[in-house]
């Protein structure tokens, strides 16, 4: 999954370059420098395929994944504190037995689920909350098993840079994410410059969820399954 990930982040840049280049004989701006800013994070690029993130985001960066690493290592084993630190934050958390057969009627695997619209959605509400609504907020659904810590913490990573408002994790770039891991994402030429660029920042956020795990998995005891587990994009279960 990482290297499919990589793979498509490589066709997304060399598109990028053609919209750079039209862009650049549009306006007339030098041919090699134009940048792209999407409030989060600002994008050089120029004839050498170079991007830099600015060093502001950077800073942003380093100091949430610092946050991240040290809640996590201060649960390493206890994983379900985790648990509690989401919903003491906002985040509903749904541990029930039908779990895995719910989400995969919605598309989802178990662990963090961003906001949903449609008929998903509603599914989700009327299975979890009893309740009738299109929408639904962030939300945690795990089968009430015991939780494996690297997994949980790769989903870990991943709420907590949506509750940072990191890039990456709004509606468009979500649904554009989906496509991609489930092999319908259209060509890159049919999609407008501003999707390439979201699409880009979600999975981008994936592949900093993954590095996350595999570094901590080297540091503590190593829970080989449940890394190739999420390495290979198997489904990793809870």
């Amino acid at each position: 999954m990482h290297k499919f990930i990589v793979k498509i982040l490589r066709i997304i840049l060399g598109f990028q370059q053609a919209c750079h280049a039209k862009k650049q004989a549009k306006l007339g701006l030098d041919k090699n420098t134009l940048s792209f800013n999407n409030g989060s994070s600002k994008m050089h690029m120029n004839g050498h395929e170079s991007m830099t993130l600015n060093s502001k985001f950077r800073d942003e960066r380093r100091e949430i994944d610092k946050q991240i690493r040290d809640i996590v290592k201060k649960n390493i084993k206890t994983p379900e504190r985790l648990l509690e630190f989401i919903e003491q934050n906002g985040t509903k958390v749904h541990k029930v037995k039908f779990a895995d057969k719910l989400l995969r009627f919605v598309g989802e695997e178990e662990g963090f689920i961003l906001p949903r619209k449609g008929f998903e959605a509603l599914c989700l509400n009327l299975a979890l909350e009893s309740k009738f609504s299109f929408k639904t907020k962030e939300m945690f659904v795990l089968r009430d098993l015991p939780i494996n810590v690297y997994v949980m913490s790769h989903q870990f990573h991943k709420w907590f840079g949506f509750i940072m408002n990191l890039p990456g994790f709004d509606a468009r770039a979500v649904e554009l994410f989906r496509e991609v891991c489930e092999n319908n994402y259209r060509a890159p030429k049919n999609l407008k410059y501003s999707d390439i660029m979201s699409l880009k920042e979600a999975l981008r956020r994936d592949i900093e969820a993954i590095d996350f795990v595999v570094n901590l998995s080297k540091e503590n005891e190593k829970s080989q399954e449940a890394l190739e587990s999420i390495k290979n994009g198997a489904g990793a279960k809870i």
